[in-house]
């Protein structure tokens, strides 16, 4: 494949060096550079170690990583001056990305080489004020995203692997007509906020066959924090993930908790998760605001997960509060054909005293775990071909309104002295 006009622009014939200890940022810009220069075309990493500053694409560029060429982000802070964008739902300034498309269309990021981050020295530089700790005389100090694509559309990512992100690995923003596959996002289980994708104010996305092994969330979806997320009133909407795989990481499918633009039209299909803290995860709390509607998750399977299903607007506990533009609302939900094993908790379904969550149909769950289902604080609730296998609890009911369990079997657990 090349790219527009058939022009090619391979960095090695621009002076990169096949040595990560010598910087190549000049040998990326110049073939950018040439790139923009004819229109559009493919900028080319061969095989090889290739050192550099951060990227900056442009209007029909492809980019190029071809197999056995290692991409590695310089780590000096000084390389990515700050920029203001989305930074978990507030904008805010921050450093540059290290791959960065903004404001672009008909762009694409292709082959299967690999971009590394280098994230173990950003880590290092973290301080308590990431943790919520943040004061007038010690700001956050933010780190960057290993790949931002921000008010671009038609999108192409097909290949690559993306690995050691300084902080978010992938972050949609602002975009549409974006298709993601065969990637692979790896991070440390232990690295900070190292979530895989997030598709954050998108429309039209589509993310498919991609691997992620993180340390938090791996595909998410998020619509803006607060106050600011409701009045820029941006969703994500018409967004489809199918056949990502999941290891370590907070969570395999997950909305929120920054989704306070409404949420629309997502589907999750035919994923699964291994060791994953949580399965199916919809999150959000009081001050969030912002409605959740229509959301599928379909064929999911789930082994040694801590919650197989959680549906919660208690992400973090806060006082009872009268129903305002604040509360969230999760609403007109359908899981279906869900197994999960070794669990901790099967399935949990949390509103809020002002708001429960309503409308959510459960059809055709496997589940086996410590703990069995509980709704608190919901409404219209259907479950359908359910088996549960529980330790304890196999069904729990409180300030639940209309919960109808319909073919629902409960398996007797048998100790280990019978």
């Amino acid at each position: 494949m090349t790219g527009k006009n058939g022009r090619v622009f391979t960095i090695t014939d621009y002076g990169a060096k096949d040595d990560s200890t010598v910087s190549c940022t000049d040998a990326f810009q110049r073939a950018i550079a040439d790139c923009q220069k004819a229109g559009g075309g493919m900028v080319r990493v061969p095989a090889g170690h290739f050192l550099t500053g951060p990227i900056d694409m442009v209007n029909h560029m492809t980019l190029q990583v071809d197999a056995g060429a290692v991409v590695l982000f310089d780590t000096n802070r000084t390389e990515y001056p700050d920029i203001t964008s989305r930074w978990e739902g507030l904008t805010e300034n921050g450093p540059r990305p290290l791959l960065f498309a903004n404001g672009l269309h008909d762009i694409a990021i292709t082959g299967t080489g690999t971009f590394d981050g280098q994230g173990p020295a950003w880590w290092a530089t973290m301080d308590m004020a990431e943790h919520g700790n943040a004061r007038p005389d010690r700001p956050i100090r933010r780190r960057p995203m290993l790949v931002q694509i921000k008010d671009c559309k038609c999108v192409r990512i097909d290949g690559p692997s993306f690995i050691n992100a300084p902080f978010w690995t992938v972050h949609l923003l602002y975009s549409e007509n974006i298709d993601v596959g065969h990637c692979k996002m790896i991070n440390p289980p232990t690295s900070p906020n190292t979530d895989a994708l997030n598709t954050d104010s998108c429309r039209h996305v589509v993310v498919h066959d991609c691997f992620a092994d993180v340390g938090d969330d791996a595909f998410g979806i998020k619509s803006g924090r607060d106050e600011e997320g409701r009045k820029m009133n941006r969703p994500t909407e018409d967004v489809t993930y199918i056949r990502c795989h999941v290891l370590h990481g907070h969570s395999v499918c997950a909305i929120g908790s920054e989704q306070s633009g409404g949420v629309r039209h997502v589907r999750f299909l035919d994923c699964d998760g291994d060791g994953t803290d949580n399965g199916i995860r919809l999150k959000s709390m009081r001050g969030r605001g912002g409605v959740v509607e229509d959301i599928v998750a379909s064929n999911i399977r789930l082994k040694n997960v801590r919650n197989a299903i959680i549906l919660s607007l208690r992400y973090t506990k806060t006082p009872e509060e009268p129903f305002s533009e604040r509360t969230p609302q999760f609403r007109n939900i359908h899981i279906d054909h869900v197994t999960a094993t070794e669990s901790g908790r099967c399935c949990v379904i949390e509103g809020l005293e002002e708001c429960p969550i309503q409308n959510v149909t459960l059809d055709h769950l496997d589940l086996s775990g410590t703990n069995g289902v509980t709704c608190a604080y919901a409404k219209d609730i259907t479950f359908k071909n359910v088996r549960i296998n529980a330790q304890s609890d196999p069904f729990v009911e409180d300030h639940a309104e209309n919960i109808r369990r319909l073919d629902w079997t409960e398996v007797p657990v048998v100790s280990a002295t019978q």
